[in-house]
Formats: C-alpha cells, sequence, structure tokens
C-alpha cells in the first residue's frame, strides 16, 4: 500500500513519531466490545471451575535397595556361599518399571478404580438442567473410601475391564430404586439384590450403607465405568516419578488426582504391586535353580554310590585299609596336582549338566542359576532369564502370534545359541586343562613304577569317588542356597515415606482462572479490532490523508444520513452548518489574490462516485451566499447530475439545451434558489449522448465569462475526476479545486492518483475536503460546534444514540 512507501514530503515531524494517546484512542471507543467479551470469557471460566474437579498433589518417596551403594539386605549375609542381591544399580530403568502400564494397570486392578460412585449433583447443573433443559449430570463429590453402592458383576474381568458405561441409580426405597443409562429415556425399576441385565452384562446392585441413616433417600447416584487401558493412560499422565537427585537411589513419586484418599492409596498399592513383581522375579528363578539341583543331586547320589561301592570292592579284595599308609605317595605335590584333576573334572561335569539342560529344556523355562565360573556366560544367562521372564508376563494377557512376544522368541533364540556357544567353548577349554593335569599326573605316576598294580586301581577309583563327593557337595550347598533365598528374598523398594496429599487443591486455580479469563478477554476484541484496521484499506480521518498526502487540506464534513438530502440554513447551527461555514473562511486560502477583480470560480470533484462532491458544491454555494455574496451554482456533471434534489426545485432545460439551443440566453437558463438570498443556480439540463463534446463547446466559455463577471463565487459542480475526462477539460476555467474525498469510502489506494493529480499540478490550487467524518474515529478531534447556544438540527438529535447502543 501507499501508506507503507515513504515517496511523499512529511513537513510536520509529529507524524513520524509514534502517538500513545493517538492508538490508545483507537481501541477506547470499542469499550463496550471488551467488556462484553471480558464478560463472556469470565462466564466460560465460572462455567469450566464450576465443571472441573479440584486436582491434588499427593506425594510419596521410596528408596531402591542396592548392596553396592551400601544398602546391605538380609541376602548379603549370605555371600560367602555366592549368592547375588542382582543389579539394582540402573534407577532409571527403576523408574519405567515403576510407571510401566503393566504396573500401573495392576494397580488399578488391585483397587477397583474402574468403578466409580459420585453423589451430590452441582448446583450449577442442577439450575441449568431444570431451566435450560441441559442434560450435564455433573456430580460433585466421589464416593471412594465408603461407596454407597456394591456392584456385583456377571461378566469376565477381560470383558468388565473393556467396558465403558455411565448410569444413574435413583433410589426410590430401602428396597428398591431406579435405573437409568446416562444418555437415554429408558428408566427401569428393580428391587436391590436382583438381577438386572444392561448392554454390558448382567449385575446385582446391592447398597453398601443404611439408605434411610445415611439420607441416600431420593437421591441419585451416578455410577461410571471406565475402560482399563483409559484409565492407566489418565494415572500414566498424571504420575511423575523422578529421583531426588542425579546419584540418589531415592525416588519422589507424585500424583495429581481429584480425590485425596485414592491417590494416596493408589501410590501406596503401587509401591506394593512393584515390590511384588521383585519377590515374585526371585522366587520364580529361586525355584528353577531349586528344582534343577534337586534333579542333579539324585544322580549323583547314585553315581556316588556306586562309585562307593567299586571302592569297598576293591578294599575288600586287596585287603587295603588305608591308601595313603600303603603307597606311601604323601607328597604335597601329588595331593595337589590331584586335587585340581578333581576340581577340574567337577567344573566339567557342571558344564555338561547346562548344556544337557539348554539342550532338553522347554522354550518357556529359564536357566538355572549354576555357576560355571564365566562372567560372558554368566551374562548371556542374565539376559536370557530376564527376556524370558518378561515374555512370560506378556503371555498371560496375548498369544504366541503377538509381535511382542515373537520379537523376544527371536531374542531369546539368538542368546540360546550364545550361551551354548559360550558353555561349548568353556567345555573345550575345561578339557584342554585337563589334559594337561592328566599328562602331568602320568608323569609322575610313571615315577611309581614300582607301585603295585592294586595300589594304582584303587587311587583310581579313590579319584573318581573325590570328584563324585565334591559334586555332590556342591549341589547340597546350592540347594540350602536356593532354600535360604526363599524364606528371605525382600523388597527391592524400602517406603521413605508413604503417600500424603498436600492439604489445599493445585488445581483449577480461580484466581489464575478469572485473569486468564481477563486477559483473553481483553485479547480477543484487541486482535480482532487490530486486524480490522490492518486489513482496512478505507480513509477514515483526516490524519489517514496527512499520512500519505501532503496536500493542503481546507477542511472536513461530519457524518450525515446519506439516505437524506441535506441543505444547510441561515440559523442553522449543526455540526455540518459549521463545518461548511469553516470550508467558506478556508476558501480564501487557496483562492489566487491576483484575481480579486472578478468572480471566483471554484471546481468540485472527486475520485469516484457517490463521496458527496454534489451535497458540498450546494451547501458551500449557500454558505457563500449566507455571508453576502452573490453565488453562482453550476452543475456540470451532466452524466449523472445530483444537485436538484438538495434545493428542491426542477428546471426544463440547462446547460446541454444551452449549449445545443443556440436561442437560449445565459438568463433562460438561469434560476434563483428559494429562501436563499444572493444563490442562483444553473442545472446540468437534459442528458445528452455525448458530454465531452458538449462541454468543449464555445458556448461554455462565454457561459464561465458571463459567470465571472457577474456573480462573487462561481461553484461548479463537476464529474468524478478517474471515471471521465469531463473535468478535465474545463479545469482551466477554475481558480481554485475542491477535491472531495469520503471518509470511511474511499479505499486508501487512490490516494496515489490524487498524489500524481497534485505533483504533476493537473488541477490548479488544489484541495482535500474530507467528507463524511466520523466524530467517534476522529481522535479527539470531534466537533463541538454551537457555542453553547443550545441550537442543533433534528438531523443532529435524530443521530444520537443511547450509551448503551454499540457502535
Amino acid at each position: 500500500m501507499e501508506a507503507n512507501n515513504n515517496n511523499f514530503r512529511i513537513d510536520d515531524d509529529e507524524h513520524s513519531n509514534i502517538d500513545v494517546k493517538d492508538i490508545i484512542s483507537r481501541y477506547i471507543r470499542y469499550w463496550k466490545w471488551f467488556v462484553l467479551s471480558v464478560l463472556i470469557t469470565s462466564l466460560i471460566s465460572y462455567y469450566n471451575l464450576n465443571f472441573s474437579r479440584r486436582l491434588y498433589h499427593i506425594e510419596s518417596s521410596i528408596k531402591i535397595k542396592s548392596e553396592e551403594r551400601g544398602d546391605k539386605s538380609t541376602l548379603s549375609v549370605f555371600q560367602d556361599l555366592g549368592i547375588a542381591g542382582g543389579n539394582k544399580d540402573n534407577i532409571e530403568d527403576e523408574i519405567e518399571i515403576l510407571q510401566s502400564k503393566n504396573l500401573i494397570s495392576e494397580t488399578i486392578k488391585s483397587l477397583k478404580l474402574n468403578v466409580s460412585f459420585l453423589t451430590d449433583k452441582n448446583n450449577l447443573s442442577d439450575f441449568l438442567d431444570n431451566n435450560f433443559g441441559f442434560d450435564t449430570d455433573y456430580y460433585e463429590n466421589e464416593r471412594y473410601s465408603n461407596p454407597p453402592l456394591k456392584i456385583n458383576f456377571f461378566i469376565n474381568d477381560s470383558i468388565l475391564y473393556n467396558t465403558s458405561a455411565e448410569f444413574l441409580i435413583h433410589i426410590n426405597s430401602s428396597t428398591q430404586y431406579t435405573f437409568v443409562p446416562i444418555g437415554t429415556d429408558r428408566e427401569i425399576k428393580h428391587s436391590f439384590g436382583d438381577k438386572l441385565t444392561t448392554n454390558f452384562g448382567d449385575i446385582i446392585i446391592i447398597p453398601n450403607q443404611d439408605i434411610k441413616k445415611n439420607k441416600l433417600l431420593n437421591s441419585s447416584i451416578l455410577v461410571s465405568i471406565t475402560p482399563l487401558e483409559n484409565l492407566t493412560n489418565s494415572y500414566l499422565k498424571r504420575l511423575t516419578i523422578e529421583p531426588v537427585s542425579e546419584y540418589s537411589s531415592v525416588i519422589k513419586l507424585i500424583l495429581i488426582d481429584s480425590n485425596k484418599k485414592r491417590g494416596e492409596d493408589f501410590l501406596n498399592e503401587l509401591v506394593k504391586e512393584y515390590n511384588n513383581r521383585a519377590i515374585s522375579i526371585k522366587e520364580q528363578l529361586t525355584k528353577t535353580t531349586s528344582d534343577f539341583v534337586n534333579k542333579r543331586l539324585n544322580i549323583i547320589s547314585d553315581e556316588l554310590n556306586d562309585v562307593d561301592l567299586s571302592a569297598e570292592s576293591i578294599k575288600t579284595r586287596y585287603r587295603i585299609s588305608d591308601a595313603a599308609s600303603q603307597t606311601g605317595l604323601n607328597l604335597e605335590s601329588v595331593q595337589q596336582l590331584e586335587q585340581q584333576i578333581v576340581d577340574a573334572n567337577t567344573q566339567l561335569k557342571k558344564i555338561g549338566f547346562m548344556k544337557d539342560f539348554v539342550l532338553e529344556k522347554d522354550n518357556n523355562e529359564l536357566i538355572p542359576d549354576i555357576d560355571v565360573g564365566d562372567e560372558n556366560t554368566s551374562a548371556f544367562k542374565q539376559q536370557y532369564n530376564s527376556l524370558m521372564l518378561e515374555k512370560q508376563r506378556l503371555l498371560k494377557t496375548s498369544t504366541e502370534k503377538n509381535p511382542t512376544v515373537v520379537n523376544i522368541n527371536e531374542q531369546l533364540g539368538t542368546l540360546k545359541n550364545n550361551f551354548e556357544n559360550s558353555l561349548s567353548n568353556l567345555e573345550s577349554s575345561q578339557k584342554i586343562t585337563l589334559n594337561a593335569l592328566e599328562k602331568q599326573d602320568m608323569r609322575i605316576n610313571s615315577r611309581l613304577y614300582a607301585a603295585p598294580k592294586q595300589e594304582r586301581q584303587y587311587r583310581d577309583i579313590q579319584r573318581q569317588q573325590q570328584i563324585k563327593e565334591q559334586l555332590y557337595l556342591y549341589l547340597l550347598q546350592k540347594r540350602e542356597e536356593t532354600a535360604i533365598t526363599l524364606g528371605v528374598a525382600e523388597p527391592n523398594a524400602e517406603v521413605i515415606d508413604y503417600a500424603a496429599s498436600f492439604p489445599s487443591a493445585v488445581a483449577p486455580k480461580k484466581m489464575i482462572s478469572y485473569l486468564a479469563a481477563l486477559i483473553i478477554g481483553l485479547l480477543i476484541p484487541f486482535l480482532i479490532i487490530y486486524l480490522l484496521q490492518v486489513l482496512d484499506s478505507k480513509i477514515h480521518t483526516k490524519e489517514d490523508v496527512e499520512k500519505i498526502l501532503d496536500v493542503p487540506i481546507i477542511g472536513d464534513i461530519p457524518k450525515y444520513d446519506s439516505n437524506k438530502r441535506y441543505l444547510i440554513s441561515n440559523n442553522d447551527y449543526s455540526s455540518i452548518a459549521e463545518a461548511f461555514r469553516i470550508l467558506r473562511t478556508n476558501l480564501k486560502f487557496i483562492l489566487p489574490s491576483s484575481r480579486e477583480d472578478s468572480g471566483k470560480i471554484v471546481f468540485v470533484t472527486s475520485t469516484i462516485a457517490h463521496e458527496g462532491k454534489s451535497l458540498v458544491s450546494t451547501n458551500l454555494a449557500a454558505a457563500l451566499a449566507y455571508a453576502g455574496k452573490k453565488t453562482l451554482l453550476i452543475g456540470l456533471d451532466i452524466r449523472a447530475p445530483k444537485i436538484e434534489p438538495y434545493l428542491n426545485i426542477k428546471s426544463e432545460v440547462g446547460i446541454t439545451n444551452f449549449v445545443v439551443n443556440h436561442s437560449l440566453d445565459i438568463d433562460d437558463i438561469t434560476l434563483g434558489v428559494p429562501n436563499i438570498e444572493n444563490l442562483d443556480v444553473i442545472f446540468s439540463g437534459d442528458l445528452a449522448p455525448n458530454p465531452a463534446e458538449l462541454l468543449m463547446n464555445p458556448r461554455i466559455t462565454s457561459l464561465f465569462d458571463y459567470a465571472k463577471e457577474n456573480y462573487d463565487f462561481v461553484v461548479v459542480d463537476t464529474a468524478a475526476f478517474s471515471m471521465v475526462t469531463d473535468t478535465m477539460l474545463l479545469s482551466n476555467f477554475a481558480h481554485a479545486f475542491i477535491y472531495v474525498i469520503r471518509a470511511d469510502f474511499l479505499d486508501k489506494r487512490a490516494l496515489k492518483y490524487i498524489k500524481s493529480l497534485y505533483r504533476e499540478k493537473r488541477l490548479p490550487n488544489m484541495a482535500i475536503l474530507l467528507n463524511g467524518v466520523d466524530r467517534k474515529k476522529a481522535y479527539g478531534y470531534g466537533y463541538g460546534y454551537g457555542y453553547g447556544y443550545g441550537y442543533g438540527s433534528e438531523f443532529e438529535k435524530s443521530k444520537q444514540k443511547k450509551w448503551w447502543k454499540f457502535s
């Protein structure tokens, strides 16, 4: 837009500065819209506050136990037996477990939170429902701790946890009630204790309290059944779990809930379910290990019996009572070597046991916790068991075809292969070690060449006996460990502070809500007005013109009723009449002083039609006549003449008739205006098909010559300048041009055309007159005409509005 292009000169420096008062005034005049907007947003805020439950902050804290962090658990007493307390160092993992959907769902199931009871209908809800036919049914009090009713469901839990339903129970008496499903007009009268068939299954409703004693008679209870998944997601959004500091094992649990007691129970139950889960995992792993150990003990026990019988047989056959005294091989090196061979064979047996178990085990079976002396193998075993526990958990609620289960099966297969390969590598390494020990033993034995045959046979049996005994003792020890673990399995989390709620509600905040309503209520109309002003391309005030043009502004005319033809009178003291008197006074500033000896010709034009040039021409001529100036009003807009209705007179002939008919004189087409002394008028005459050619006729020149000689002022109403060339053809006759711009009508982009006319000096002594200015939009420049005389036209009185009416 042209207003944004600084291609024109501004003489007044104040236009380059931001006028804060002017900006504020633009919005202040719309104060009624601001008040209405704030009232509406306040009502919306009031409505939301009355239909929003108070939310409370509930908090608890726990400590995740970790032996390496100094938390000595009961199992640490048995660390000398090789019992590990488990890896609990990863606090982030424990937080993820605590806020997992599975754990939250189990907590909701345990507390039966999917069914809620609400009583005491909200006052606003009751008012809207009873008086305006609304269907809000908002009940304020949630009866969690001691619900008034008890409902027994005859559907499976899996179906119940996917059910969504709301219904009202109107208690009619101690024995009867009315069942009303929400959203329907259906009502079913029923007796307490009898089976009721609903669209979600059969139920039995019985009172949980004494109806008369607790004043439940004729009351309504809203029962809401929420799907488990929806509740789980809701609690997950409102639950925050975080460590109190970066390196701390203390975790803070925060819940935002509308019921204090329910929120406290939820956090406490969540920690309980978390600990039960940890204990269950430990017990399951321990049981798997115990079953494996007992099975192997039976096998080793039988083998040990066979070896003992073989040793007894050799002793009896060769009458050997003490192998050590008879062989004389008491060398310490021989004993140590034989012990190493025994240990190596024992370890090899354990590896073999594990390999056999992995090959024969079921796909959903855990790997027992048997130490095979290798860290990598133990790591594979722990990873496998963790995934297997996760798979077993998922299979409780899904099938093997579940994508997550399929993915876990693939990972388990990979881990199983890695575990088998690790065992095979470990077995090969152990065999190499055993072969080396046996070769060394053979070299020592070769030195015992004198040893009798029976002694060597006994030593072989004795070695086998020691291997079996050591393996048997190891398994006995492992069985005791698992028994101890089952007896002392403890939870992962230690409760520091049980859940407790803050006394005051954290939401909704009434003051903040109303403050937000106030801000939004002010912001909405402000933005609308701002956007309208930004998108508004019309001219409204004198300042809009001055910002774009440096053309002199001769005056401005107040807004009037465009449906009425308004003509000022001599005793008219209205704002419009005073504006034309000011225009009459300012006219001398644009007229050339060198032509005072003859009549002054003033052309009135505009950019487009309907800008009020005929009104200006007629009233300016009247104002000059009232000042005692002999004035002639000429209607040269021969295409669309409009000055006749203002003067309320008609003429059969006019300028077009004068130009065409040479027998007519100027006096023949000149009329005096009744009731206005010193004012004559020449109308445009009949409509002609060639107005441009008529205006170029020499008789037009003679008309203006006559007018200058016989009148003080000649006011000429011309055609719109940008639409036809009529006005340009006659511009050389004008002493001054009044260029009319209608406020709230002309586009600002048209000012570019006016600026070019002024710069090119195509119109002599051109000045701008702003017509139809709204006094409310003229910021601070109201028309206070009248000087206290109490005068005013009926038109002005009719334009006054009541204070409560919007602009």
